[in-house]
């Protein structure tokens, strides 16, 4: 059939791409958002500590800790009505966490270098493949694992510092 606009199909199209457009939009306000939350010191540490239960969670086979775990991540994604950590008894952390907050917001804006994109890769395989032997209760990979990343960083320091490998 046709409107004043044109072939209905053409309208079903343009409305299409105008509603992926929209879903792509919000979605990139939600990341934002979420990017913004995770700034503030409260919602980074409840993040950063619920993150820290899952791994024994996972090791231990304790549903009770993997929600809570995961329960605690999605608190932090939202505005937590609590005093500045300043005035309370964890002030001793502010100049930390910042510290922690600002790294990570650094790499984060940085441009998508090629070292970027390796450990971008890294982080990428090694998550699942942690959950994996975490949950099968095999530590040695994971203790190779770091192992190779420790003498891959001695080496890249040494390297740095004129030392032959």
């Amino acid at each position: 059939m046709f409107t004043e606009q044109g072939p209905a199909w053409q309208l079903e199209a343009m409305d299409s791409n105008a509603l992926r457009e929209t879903i792509r939009q919000r979605a990139g306000n939600i990341w934002q958002r979420l990017r913004l939350r995770r700034r503030e010191p409260w919602n980074w540490l409840v993040q950063t500590a619920s993150a820290a239960l899952l791994p024994p969670g996972l090791l231990f086979h304790s549903p009770a800790l993997i929600v809570l775990a995961i329960l605690g991540i999605m608190a932090g994604s939202f505005v937590l009505p609590l005093p500045p950590m300043q005035h309370t008894g964890l002030r001793r952390l502010v100049p930390g966490i910042e510290k922690l907050i600002g790294w990570e917001c650094a790499w984060l804006a940085a441009p998508m270098t090629p070292r970027k994109k390796r450990q971008l890769i890294i982080l990428g395989l090694s998550a699942p493949f942690s959950v994996f032997f975490l949950w099968r209760q095999d530590l040695g990979p994971i203790g190779l694992a770091i192992a190779v990343m420790a003498l891959l960083h001695v080496r890249r320091k040494n390297i740095e510092d004129g030392i032959d490998p």
